[in-house]
């Protein structure tokens, strides 16, 4: 027991120097994160440099504050001021200098994101702002400019909370402010294993243990030495880097591997090893100072960047692989901002706190964002027929026509039109059955079916919804309804060209699925893949640039041959398109598209027409395109 107490014992510690290794690994850090961002297959798992940077953080914090607290020197006034001129400029420097770019980048609905992600992130609760976001309808991750600064916003709610909780057990429970330390940080993991949820990668309370981590590590350190750790320690640090994928990214066992590792080579503290001496080298040297700036500006350069290209050539690059020489661009772009902001910004606030000149920093962001708020943005030709498709579908699950089935389904967003018709048609589809649920309740009618409609989420066997589902797998009402029904027409529709639904075996769900239906003497109608853009066509209409050129061809669209070749390129896909049965009946989309409105394109909008609200989802005009059709196919399969 006393050899516990001495190696957690507290009162010994004393400030540190600079370290250069810490330095180093700092650069480590950033650079992992730089070359993920950049889309670099190597650096794969690059993200968790943002975790290595809280250990860091938490060793360092910590060993100011507890060495302070043993040499009666502590002052929250003084503590908070360092962090004010440690964080504060930089940051204000580096968001100032976003708003230029905003505004001659950013399509309106970009901006509105921007704008809301700018207050949050000087207030510093962005990580609640992102994690509220509906990122199925906002825009991509890899092109919003200061996604990154969530980590800032935990960090500073860890610095407002650590100091008081330090400040108090020391006071109170000093002897056992470790196994203060030890119980949250475990705690903090035990709930990380629990949660599914993928809030919980913007949560403090999901991330404390890693700041805790290098608690632990500087009090242990203090207290006991271990020599050539960094031996074990690197090779912990750097192989989840290089081998876990974002589909790893809200699991915990890179996060522990990696943390350990750095934990260990910090813990080592060997000023003679191979590794320190590489870590002291003036390249590293200078990356680690930069780290801040470094990791401040590069989100925004790559985010902007992005856009750029993605407008200079008609092309979706958010979220795909930038070219090598766009990426030495960007880095070398990054590199030049940062160091420039490490020495005038960073350095000059860190000998003196100026705060005229902060607050006029801080003025001038206000005055930007004052700015792109009045910014108007209505005076593009064609914005009112814009600003209409980008607005909700009437919501005819309200309508005074329709019977909401929840006593059948237990699922309010299900519901009956036209209802006590001997005949019946089931529209089962995720979000792109939305438009066609819409015009069909309203013609159906004129058919005399019942239709039940509404869903948001694809009814599969077998199948795992995503979390934004209302519908769940084990809802035995809804899939006891829908697979004892006989002589129903089912319109099957939903978008199996998204990545999401391959995790869970999409080719081997849709065949059992559609054989289920038809078991009973049912007929299935399938709307075949709906084409997919690689860009949004209203981001074209809505940037003046591309409205002249736009007006000019008299439309948006890109060749077929992409489409036929984004197809052929997807064997999920494939495996849908072969689907053969005698009761499975497909209408395309494509055919009325593609070729139909202008040949060899695919087409998005045309003069005074928009057929699509985004990359791949349909307006009510687009879907009108083979709507008749498609009735006339409802009557013919249900005649006797």
């Amino acid at each position: 027991m006393k050899f516990i107490l001495d190696i957690t014992d507290i009162s010994k510690i004393k400030r540190i120097s600079f370290r250069q290794d810490i330095n180093g690994l700092r650069a480590i850090a950033v650079l992992a994160v730089v070359f993920y961002h950049a889309d670099i297959q190597l650096f794969k798992g690059g993200w968790l440099g943002v975790d290595i940077f809280f250990v860091i953080s938490g060793y360092l914090i910590s060993n100011i504050i507890i060495s302070e607290l043993n040499e009666g020197t502590f002052s929250f006034k003084n503590f908070y001021l360092r962090r004010v001129r440690r964080i504060l400029p930089a940051l204000f420097s580096t968001l100032l200098l976003t708003i230029p770019f905003a505004y001659f980048l950013l399509t309106p609905k970009a901006m509105e994101e921007y704008i809301s992600s700018m207050v949050s992130s000087i207030f510093f609760y962005a990580n609640y702002h992102f994690m509220n976001l509906d990122f199925y309808i906002a825009e991509s991750t890899k092109v919003m400019p200061l996604l990154h600064t969530w980590s800032l916003a935990i960090e500073e709610q860890y610095y407002l909370l650590f100091p008081l909780f330090t400040f108090l057990v020391y006071k109170y429970y000093k002897k056992y402010f470790t196994f203060f330390i030890v119980l949250i940080t475990f705690g903090s993991i035990y709930i990380n294993t629990l949660a599914q949820s993928s809030d919980k990668f913007y949560k403090i309370e999901y991330r404390i243990w890693e700041l805790l981590f290098g608690v632990l590590v500087m009090i242990l350190s203090s207290n006991i030495k271990i020599k050539h750790l960094e031996k074990i320690g690197l090779p912990l640090m750097l192989f989840p880097i290089f081998y876990f994928g974002d589909n790893w990214i809200n699991d915990i066992e890179p996060k522990l591997i990696a943390l350990i590792g750095i934990s260990l080579i910090i813990f080592s503290n060997t000023k003679s090893s191979m590794l320190s001496k590489f870590l002291s080298l003036k390249f590293i040297s200078i990356v680690g100072l930069s780290s801040y700036s470094i990791y401040l500006f590069h989100q925004p350069v790559f985010a902007f960047f992005r856009i750029y290209l993605t407008q200079i050539n008609w092309e979706d690059i958010s979220d795909s692989s930038l070219k090598p020489i766009n990426i030495s661009i960007a880095i070398l772009l990054i590199t030049i901002m940062s160091i420039a902001n490490y020495f005038f910004v960073e350095k000059y606030f860190l000998k003196k706190l100026n705060y005229r000149l902060l607050s006029l920093i801080f003025i001038f962001i206000i005055l930007g964002l004052i700015v792109l708020n009045l910014n108007d943005y209505k005076d593009v030709n064609y914005q009112n027929k814009v600003t209409e498709y980008t607005n909700n579908v009437e919501n005819y699950t309200a309508s005074k026509d329709s019977y909401l089935c929840t006593e059948i389904t237990n699922v309010n967003q299900i519901c009956s039109f036209n209802k006590y018709q001997k005949k019946k048609i089931i529209l089962l589809g995720d979000s792109h059955a939305r438009e066609l649920g819409y015009l069909l309740s309203i013609h159906i009618k004129d058919y005399n079916f019942e239709i039940l409609t509404g869903g948001s989420c694809l009814f599969l066997l077998n199948y795992e919804y995503h979390e934004n589902c209302n519908l769940q797998k084990n809802d035995k009402n809804f899939k006891n309804y829908i697979l004892n029904q006989e002589n129903t027409v089912f319109v099957y529709v939903g978008d199996v060209w998204d990545p999401a639904y391959t995790k869970y075996e999409l080719n081997t769900s849709i065949p059992l699925t559609l054989n289920s239906l038809i078991e009973k003497n049912n007929k299935v109608i399938v709307i075949e893949q709906i084409p997919n853009f690689p860009f949004n066509p209203i981001d074209k209409l809505i940037n003046n640039k591309y409205l002249e050129v736009y007006l000019d061809t008299k439309f948006i669209g890109v060749e077929h041959s992409y489409w036929i070749n984004e197809k052929l390129s997807n064997v999920q896909l494939l495996a849908y398109d072969e689907l053969k049965s005698s009761n499975i009946v497909k209408i395309s989309p494509e055919n009325y598209i593609c070729n139909l409105l202008v040949k060899n394109y695919c087409v998005a909008a045309i003069k005074n027409m928009l057929y699509y609200r985004d990359d791949n989802h349909l307006t009510v005009d687009g879907v009108n395109l083979f709507l008749e059709d498609l009735l006339e196919l409802i009557h013919k399969i249900s005649s006797p």
